[in-house]
């Protein structure tokens, strides 16, 4: 190989200055991982620090377990045992909702394949808080759709679906889980080999038997590295437990955290921080399972040497039902957009009916630009996301680069670092960072959109990171050695071979981290206040004062916006070849 950055001979950046002494590219390795954990580590630090800091009214502070008893006395078992039920229902319940369709998808001659797929797509890219709210609308306990119908058609009294409670957050945390779901097991039966399934089929095993025995089985790894996936990602949800939990007063983890911040006086850090420590250590557990799964992974393997090609079952008269069931799909995306886009042509929300027809308009999307809490949300979000996109990029695409092409052990330090933050709940890494620059007040990004720049940063650096690597991994290392042997540098083979090279990761890695800043309302909500707000805490404080209409139009800019944005990405990612 040709010496230069990547290869890890030893040679300096600039063009013809090669050294036996000194090897820049370890340099630059160096650098990098020292600028790495820089950025990441002492946000974990301080709320680590945070939380083991008690503090006194008239007397120094001390090291101490208090805000951990404090934490546990204020709440006693009640909050995790809540947190634990929500988080195995919603994930069960979404396994079972979304496995069957993914398996009726891939396996079966079911109607609607496609149109499953393409809504679970667009589905993805809607924030969570714009469809929370559009479920509130269609299921609530005074205006709801749903609710009024039930009691207007069948004549039933007070509330035939009870929304606020455990019950409703599991639901509606299962329903906002299916197209995930959906997504990420249809590979898993796309490419199962049947000739198993056919050789019980042969012996005389029934069609359940066959399911239960051998589809199941070998779908398990598949189905439990799913399971804790979304066990993960509902024990860090925030929207659904603000929305639907907090009105029927039941709390998790990460609304206690919350509520330890803005409720009262004085914020009480060490409380949220002793909560933080602890939801944190209820996640990392079924992290590192399910990557011990994932390198377990190969002893389910089914496809070999040899092609095959998997026969559709031929569902007969269930055909038409299990198309139904997977047109379902796109109706929970549709549904809540639907009353939404209803709501923003009212003056007043009021359910859909005959009567309201005539005082539908334009006035709530005109009054958008009117209102200057709106136009700094927009403003600041697109800012704050397009920044975040920027630096991530830009960091990532680098570390990729280093954590593909050197050899030294050292590198291994840029995939741990990178990969840290998935560890953490969005609730709890906006409680990390707000604590780190209160601490740390000669950076002055307290109160400013920089403070949450750097959090998305965090955020989302994994993400940026392993859509880089993934894509530099089918990048043959030919090209950069051809280019060093012409005279080009180390910088230069970066900016002018690489980086045009894997444009499209680099293009759909600035995509997602785009998106998933502007939908995000964990990390805004701990960080952002009156002098910067964002697209996501505007769209809640329009819902907590009751200007539903405006919640609608800006709603459904934000959820056109994202699908757009959701397309793009997931355009670029099957022409680059990636799987996200």
């Amino acid at each position: 190989m040709a010496p230069g950055i990547g290869s890890g001979v030893q040679i300096s950046l600039a063009r013809g200055w090669p050294s036996k002494s000194f090897d820049s590219g370890r340099l630059f390795l160096w650098a990098t991982i020292t600028i790495l954990g820089v950025i990441i580590l002492p946000p974990f630090a301080y709320l680590l620090s945070t939380s083991l800091t008690v503090e006194q009214a008239r007397a120094p502070a001390f090291f101490g377990f208090d805000n951990f008893e404090a934490a546990w006395s204020r709440s006693g078992f009640d909050i995790w045992r809540v947190t634990l039920i929500y988080a195995v229902g919603s994930s069960l319940l979404a396994i079972a909702l979304g496995g069957l369709a993914a398996w009726l998808a891939a396996r079966t001659n079911a109607y609607c394949r496609g149109f499953a797929l393409v809504g679970a797509l667009v589905s993805m890219s809607s924030p969570v808080i714009v469809k929370g709210i559009g479920w509130i609308l269609l299921l609530g306990p005074n205006k709801g759709v749903v609710n009024e119908a039930l009691r207007g058609l069948l004549g039933l009294q007070g509330v035939p679906i009870k929304l606020f409670g455990l019950g409703g957050m599991i639901s509606i945390e299962a329903i906002l889980w299916i197209p995930v779901v959906f997504l990420l097991l249809l590979p898993a039966f796309s490419a199962m080999n049947p000739a198993l399934e056919e050789a019980a089929s042969m012996s005389g095993a029934g069609r359940a038997q066959v399911i239960w025995r051998i589809t199941l089985r070998l779908a398990s790894p598949a189905l439990i590295a799913v399971a804790l996936l979304t066990f993960i990602r509902a024990m860090e949800s925030f929207e659904v437990p603000l929305l639907i939990g907090s009105p029927g007063r039941v709390e998790t983890l990460t609304t206690v955290i919350y509520d330890s911040i803005h409720a009262g006086f004085r914020p009480r850090y060490g409380e949220a921080s002793a909560y933080a420590i602890s939801l944190l250590a209820l996640v990392v557990i079924p992290l590192l399972a399910s990557n011990r799964l994932a390198r377990d992974g190969g002893r389910f393997a089914t496809i070999g040497g040899r092609g095959f090609q998997g026969a559709r079952i031929d569902l007969g008269g269930w055909r038409a039902a299990a198309g139904v069931y997977l047109a379902l799909i796109p109706l929970a995306l549709v549904a809540p957009l639907a009353i939404l886009f209803w709501a923003s042509f009212l003056p007043i929300y009021e359910p859909p009916s005959m009567a309201d027809f005539g005082r539908l308009s334009l006035n709530n999307y005109r009054s958008l630009l009117d209102r200057p809490q709106i136009i700094a949300g927009m403003r600041n979000g697109a800012l704050t996301a397009g920044l975040a996109a920027c630096l991530v990029v830009a960091i990532a695409s680098i570390a990729a680069w280093l954590a593909s092409r050197r050899r030294e052990p050292s590198r291994r330090a840029l995939d741990i670092l990178c990969s840290l933050p998935l560890a953490f709940p969005g609730i709890v890494l906006g409680t990390a960072v707000l604590i780190e620059f209160l601490h740390l007040r000669f950076i002055p990004l307290y109160g400013t959109i920089g403070i949450m720049v750097f959090a998305f940063l965090v955020r989302f650096m994994p993400y940026g990171f392993r859509i880089c690597h993934a894509s530099l991994a089918g990048l043959h290392p030919e090209l950069e050695e051809a280019a060093r042997v012409c005279g080009a540098s180390g910088l230069g083979v970066l900016s002018r071979v690489v980086a045009p090279a894997i444009m499209p990761a680099i293009s759909a890695a600035w995509i997602y981290v785009f998106l998933n800043s502007i939908r995000d309302l964990s990390l805004p909500v701990a960080l952002a206040g009156p002098r910067n707000p964002l697209i996501a805490t505007t769209i809640l404080d329009l819902w907590h004062d009751g200007k539903i209409p405006a919640v609608g139009a800006i709603s459904i800019l934000l959820a056109m916006l994202a699908a757009f944005l959701g397309w793009v990405f997931t355009w670029l990612t099957r022409r680059e070849g990636n799987a996200i």
